[in-house]
C-alpha cells in the first residue's frame, strides 16, 4: 500500500476480548484491512495487554494484515516470537531498552520477510528517529501518552513532529507510512491527515459504536475531506 493511500486501523485494545474471534470478524466484515494489536509489558508502559499468544489467536481468525506495535522493553529478545505468531508488521520503541540495538532489531524483523516501523512517545522529538527512517516501512507518532486507551489527542505536543516526518520523507525521497495513535475520532483524524498521517489508529471510535462499519465509513469519510 501507498503512503498517500488512508486507511482505517480498528485497534484491538478496544475490543471486547470475551468474544476475540467475533470482534476480529467484525472488523473484517466492516472493511478493515489492517487490525493494530497493542503489546503491553507493564514496565515500559504502565499497563499490561497482550503477548505473542493473542496474536497467534487473532492470526487463526483473519488474514488481515497484523500491525503489532510492541511497547515493551527488550523487543529484540521477545522478537520471534511475535514473528512466529504472524506478525506482518512489528513496530518498536526508540525510548525502549533493548539487549542488542534497534537497528539490530529492525534489521531482524526484515530479514525475517516482516515490515517493520518505529514508534516515538508524545515528548520524543522526531530526530530520535533518524538513524532508522532509511530503514522503516512505518513511523507511528503517538498521539497520547501509550498505556491506556480513551485518552484526549495531544495536537499541540505531536501535529508539528508529524509534519516534519512527513517534510523529511518527501525532501528525501523515502516512503514510509506515517500511523497515528490515540484519540483517534472523526474531529482528530481530520487534523492529523493534514499534517501528514495516512494510517489511523481507531481503538474505541471503531470497537465502540454498535455499527463498525458505519463507524469506519465515517472516520474515512472525515479524512478524505481532511
Amino acid at each position: 500500500m501507498s503512503h498517500t493511500s488512508n486507511l482505517i486501523l480498528p485497534s484491538l485494545l478496544a475490543a471486547d476480548w470475551s468474544q476475540v474471534a467475533a470482534e476480529v470478524r467484525r472488523a473484517e466484515e466492516a472493511g478493515a484491512k489492517w487490525l493494530h494489536l497493542d503489546v503491553m509489558d507493564g514496565s515500559f508502559v504502565d499497563n499490561i495487554s497482550f503477548g505473542p499468544q493473542m496474536v497467534q489467536v487473532v492470526r487463526k481468525c483473519t488474514s488481515m494484515y497484523l500491525d503489532v506495535h510492541l511497547m515493551i522493553h527488550r523487543a529484540d529478545h521477545y522478537l520471534e516470537r511475535f514473528i512466529k505468531a504472524g506478525a506482518d508488521n512489528i513496530t518498536i520503541h526508540v525510548e525502549a531498552d533493548y539487549e542488542t540495538s534497534v537497528s539490530a532489531t529492525l534489521k531482524r524483523i526484515r530479514a525475517a520477510g516482516r515490515h517493520c516501523g518505529i514508534a516515538l512517545h508524545p515528548d520524543t522529538p522526531f530526530e530520535a528517529a533518524l538513524p532508522y527512517v532509511n530503514d522503516i516501512d512505518l513511523l507511528l507518532v503517538m498521539t497520547v501518552v501509550p498505556g491506556f486507551g480513551g485518552q484526549p489527542f495531544m495536537e499541540k505536543e505531536t501535529m508539528p513532529k508529524l509534519a516534519a516526518a512527513r517534510d523529511h520523507r518527501d525532501v528525501h525521497g523515502l516512503s514510509y507510512h506515517l500511523e497515528v495513535d490515540g484519540g483517534i475520532y472523526t474531529h482528530t483524524a481530520p487534523v492529523a491527515r493534514r499534517h501528514g498521517a495516512n494510517l489511523f489508529v481507531c481503538g474505541t471510535s471503531s470497537f465502540g459504536p454498535p455499527d463498525m462499519k458505519e463507524a469506519i465509513r465515517g472516520l474515512e469519510e472525515a479524512v478524505a475531506a481532511a
